[in-house]
């Protein structure tokens, strides 16, 4: 991936974060989150011109004229599957960059603890897969993952499962928010206090 040229030049094993600061990774996620900002509001534009081409189509009389529609339609459908495409890797990235922020900011006890050298042995475009089996032997045992895991306070049993279940919480509650109408800082403070609360539950029935 591009981001990891980036950061760490030919170089891909997380051994080469040591010569990066939380500064670093930050800025560069910030940058990210502004390119991804960028492309949703193109797909948005996109989205707007798809719409006016149906609505252009249905006015259209002659078979010849509706096609043509129909053909700016399907371009239009493809573009803005690109763009999506896009935005998901992207999004990738982020979650990627903001693990190596939390493994940065905690290297010392990392290395006390000896753990920076299994960390450091990783590609970083296995770094999610890496964490999921770190959760996984940690949950059939293994002291090391498990050490690894409370450092970065993560825990065993968060695996890809509660993640979805969290975004999933997280989707109903801006769902619940737009079908409200406004949505006031009211009803925004109430929303995530209910996404808290779920969260809590969940935690509660995990201990």
């Amino acid at each position: 991936m591009a981001i990891f040229d980036f950061l760490f030049g030919k170089k891909s094993k997380l051994k080469e974060l040591e010569r990066m600061s939380p500064s670093d990774l930050e800025k560069e996620q910030m940058r990210l989150e502004a390119q991804q900002d960028a492309i949703i509001q193109k797909v948005r534009n996109i989205e707007a011109r798809k719409d006016a081409a149906l609505k252009e189509g249905a006015k259209k009389k002659s078979d010849l004229e509706r096609k043509s529609m129909a053909i700016r339609y399907t371009q239009l459908d493809a573009e803005a599957k690109d763009y999506v495409s896009q935005a998901t890797l992207i999004s990738k990235q982020i979650r990627i960059i903001g693990r190596m922020t939390q493994m940065k900011r905690r290297e010392s006890l990392l290395k006390r603890e000896g753990l920076w050298s299994l960390i450091s042995s990783v590609d970083t475009n296995e770094l999610e897969q890496f964490m999921l089996d770190m959760r996984t032997k940690a949950l059939q045992g293994d002291r090391e993952a498990n050490r690894l895991l409370e450092i970065l306070e993560e825990p065993a049993g968060t695996g890809a499962e509660e993640e979805s279940k969290d975004i999933q919480d997280v989707l109903s509650a801006m769902e619940a928010l737009s079908e409200g109408g406004d949505a006031t800082d009211e009803k925004i403070e109430e929303v995530k206090k209910q996404i808290e609360e779920k969260k809590k539950e969940a935690e509660s029935a995990e201990a």
